[in-house]
């Protein structure tokens, strides 16, 4: 993922949550971190899926039987987590399936999109 990369913003922070999908273990987080160049990145490892399931219903963008993950998610400054379940974000893309036959409903993988959104939101 490089949308948040050269975008010369204080407010914007980069989250990465690993998780258990392709047989991952933790111990392939270190090499996956490669893939995330932001110097802003903090990763993290979900053990449990714990997010898959809880953006699952939070986006409201995947059939029964896919997981919410391979997910880029962007909140606002005020976004505050103080449920049990992630806040709506203000936008978010998948990149499960293919452009033509996606996996899931909501916007597939578009990294000039994203970055438009990112900007947007991290003025």
């Amino acid at each position: 993922m490089t949308s948040g990369r050269n975008i010369d913003s204080a407010n914007l922070g980069v989250y990465v949550v690993w998780v258990p999908m392709n047989r991952a273990l933790e111990r392939d987080v270190a090499n996956a971190t490669r893939e995330v160049w932001d110097a802003r990145a903090r990763h993290y490892w979900d053990d449990a899926g714990w997010l898959m399931a809880a953006y699952k219903d939070v986006l409201g963008g995947f059939p029964v039987d896919t997981a919410a993950w391979d997910t880029y998610i962007l909140y606002g400054p005020d976004a505050t987590w103080d449920r049990d379940k992630p806040p709506k974000p203000a936008y978010w893309m998948h990149q499960l399936g293919s452009a033509r036959q996606p996996r899931a409903f909501g916007p597939f993988w578009n990294p000039e999109t994203f970055r438009a959104q990112v900007m947007a939101i991290a003025r």
